[in-house]
């Protein structure tokens, strides 16, 4: 039997019970979700495991910290995901002492188990059961044991009956997870009898097995006994408080996904205080294209500089911040970790809220920054939207309804737009990083007419494919490099007059670009068809991302909009590219909602530097099919929950 509940939304409303199993609300926020942990605590016995499933950022850890400060009756305790060194451990002073200093944490002398260690674990990078040979795994299931990604575990450690367990599955995606929900599954006796009381009694919130101490509504909402109240106890954030004017605001955001190291101090009305920008142009074109390691060390160099000059820029110290920001993923990995670190010892060290940003919603969300000065009659786009988000790495189109509610149209199956400039830009001999702008330039000595290259996914025998939203630009990318090596081979282009030379590759570049515009277009005109018939209300088309600056991209779908009645909003093209701005804007967006974490404490701050590399927006719409690259799927099917078939048949999406 599973048991499937939604908690509460952000707004705090409480809605009618549905099919008798106590829905309460739309969303399961990240307090909401702590006070899950901290219910599921006051559950706990020793010998108890869970096995917590879902995708990155469905609020595994949030969970988790929850449940620990409650168990442990530390409302203060760090509480960082263990992704990187596998395995913490949480135990009493006494205990602490005897186990790993590296992996062990002093919790409290006040559990609600006495001298039981708790044990939070997350396999996500290993190899799936990699980690049996590192774990001693049958010592840890007589203590509590809290496991993320149990898929990891291989056979050899779980299995469908073994060991007994209560799992959580988070649905949602996306930035904070919104439309969060939970189901709760039981493997075996104890937790089955505990499922069963729950549907009973309305939830784990509701009942619990055992009185709270009087300190122990640490997870947030804690609920009063009874029924269940409209008004959740909330307990105070261990962080400095936000000013009531958000003009009092000053937000810190930090970008370093890639190869730029930006930095932004921004008003809470979205007046830009001060920023800078480092750029790593130089450092990679020699490579012809971006090398992570190189893009780390670049990072490294120039993290404090950048972070600083913008502070100075804005007459600012550190501790005059009131908040936040950081781009925590998607990403390249080495480089996240730099400005994540950054942003983790300044909050740290003057206690201030921190938001982690997804990327792309950055970008997205930049395009609602007011500008300054405020022109007569300017209006943000308000949601729903549609965003079109065209960069180096990303390619998508995605119907907006609020911050981080997210649904993906359509995404491209191979290459990203920007990533085929600035691959074609290379074929064409521009050494410049990124190639994509000079490409542009390129292109406007060219006709695009004179040679004749194939339109993507014209040829395709997928049906769905073909009158979908999803994007490919891998088949065009080929296509020029075979007729710059047919039309222009070495020895052929060394015998040209330069002015010549010039000419055949402006024509080149103005035919890869009317074609990769032309194949834009068509598929956002019917990602917007899509939308409007999802949201007819709809008024806005946003263009987000580096490749937003390219004036031919800004004209093509500013007919698109036109065709849809919609009204196009681009980022000025200096914010178009990774930068400072557009990470604290995120940031202060979701200021606005509640929807920042604590920091945490300054020797705990290294612990906390959690990633999300790949990092989904949002789910997918069920017209626009997931496809993976050759050789992805197979590994990708492996993430699925086992118990994603069964969480189905009880009219829950798979976790």
């Amino acid at each position: 039997m599973t048991w499937c509940t939604t908690y509460l939304s952000l707004q705090k409303e409480l809605l009618e019970t549905c099919d008798g199993l106590g829905c309460l609300g739309p969303r399961l926020d990240v307090d909401a979700t702590e006070g899950l942990g901290a219910a599921l605590a006051h559950e706990a016995q020793r010998g108890d495991v869970f096995f917590l499933r879902g995708e990155l950022g469905s609020g595994k850890t949030s969970l988790a910290r929850g449940f620990l400060r409650s168990f442990f009756g530390n409302p203060a305790l760090d509480v960082p995901s263990p992704s990187y060194l596998l395995h913490f451990s949480y135990s009493s002073s006494s205990m602490a002492a005897k186990q790993d200093p590296v992996q062990a944490f002093q919790a409290s002398d006040n559990s609600l188990v006495p001298d039981c260690p708790v044990h939070h674990i997350d396999p996500y990078r290993l190899p799936a059961g990699k980690i049996a040979s590192l774990i001693d795994f049958e010592a840890i299931w007589r203590d509590v044991c809290l496991v993320e990604w149990p898929e990891r575990l291989g056979d050899q450690l779980a299995d469908e009956e073994n060991p007994p367990r209560l799992e959580v599955a988070f649905e949602g995606f996306g930035p904070q997870a919104e439309g969060r929900t939970v189901t709760l599954r039981a493997v075996g006796s104890r937790w089955q009898g505990a499922i069963d009381r729950w549907g009973q009694e309305g939830g784990p919130l509701r009942s619990r097995s055992s009185d709270p101490p009087q300190q122990a509504s640490f997870g947030t909402p804690a609920f009063q006994a009874g029924p269940l109240s409209s008004t959740p106890i909330l307990r105070p954030r261990n962080c400095r408080a936000l000013p009531e004017n958000r003009l009092d605001w000053c937000i810190l955001g930090i970008e370093s996904s890639c190869d730029d190291t930006g930095a932004a101090v921004l008003r809470g009305d979205g007046k830009i205080l001060g920023e800078a920008l480092a750029s790593q142009a130089g450092i990679h074109e020699q490579w012809g294209g971006v090398v992570p390691r190189l893009a780390q060390e670049g990072h490294k160099k120039a993290i404090d500089e950048t972070v600083e000059e913008a502070l100075r820029r804005a007459g600012l110290s550190a501790a005059e911040l009131t908040g936040v920001a950081v781009t925590v993923g998607p990403g390249l990995g080495l480089c996240l970790e730099v400005g994540v670190r950054k942003a983790l010892h300044i909050a740290a060290e003057y206690r201030l809220p921190l938001v982690r940003v997804h990327h792309m919603e950055a970008h997205m969300m930049v395009t609602r920054l007011p500008p300054s000065p405020l022109p007569e009659g300017f209006a943000a786009p308000d949601f729903p939207l549609i965003t079109l988000l065209v960069s180096g790495g990303h390619n998508m189109a995605v119907l907006t309804r609020g911050v981080g509610q997210h649904i993906i149209l359509g995404s491209t199956i191979d290459d990203s737009i920007g990533e085929a400039f600035d691959k074609t830009a290379r074929v064409l001999g521009i050494t410049q990083v990124p190639g994509g702008p000079h490409l542009e330039r390129l292109a406007k000595d060219g006709d695009p007419k004179v040679h004749v290259l194939p339109r993507p996914l014209s040829k395709t025998r997928d049906k769905a494919l073909m009158d979908g939203c999803d994007y490919s630009f891998s088949g065009l990318k080929t296509a020029v490099r075979t007729l710059v090596e047919k039309q222009l081979p070495s020895a052929k282009a060394s015998a040209l007059a330069e002015e010549d030379l010039h000419k055949a590759k402006a024509d080149v570049a103005a035919a890869f670009q009317n074609v990769a515009v032309q194949h834009l277009c068509e598929r956002a005109s019917r990602a917007a068809g899509w939308a409007m018939e999802l949201e007819p209300s709809t008024k806005w088309l946003v263009v987000a991302g580096g490749v937003a600056a390219n004036k031919e991209v800004r004209k093509g779908l500013e007919e698109v909009a036109e065709e849809h009645s919609l009204q196009m909003r681009c980022p000025p093209p200096r914010l178009c590219v990774d930068n400072g701005v557009m990470v604290a804007w995120a940031g202060i967006e979701r200021f606005l909602l509640g929807l920042y974490e604590e920091p945490p404490s300054k020797t705990g701050a290294d612990n906390h530097v959690e990633i999300r590399p790949r990092w989904s927006l949002g789910e997918r719409d069920p017209r626009s099919q997931q496809r993976f690259p050759k050789g992805q799927k197979r590994k990708a099917e492996h993430l699925k929950p086992t118990n994603a078939k069964s969480a189905k048949s009880d009219k829950s999406d798979k976790a």
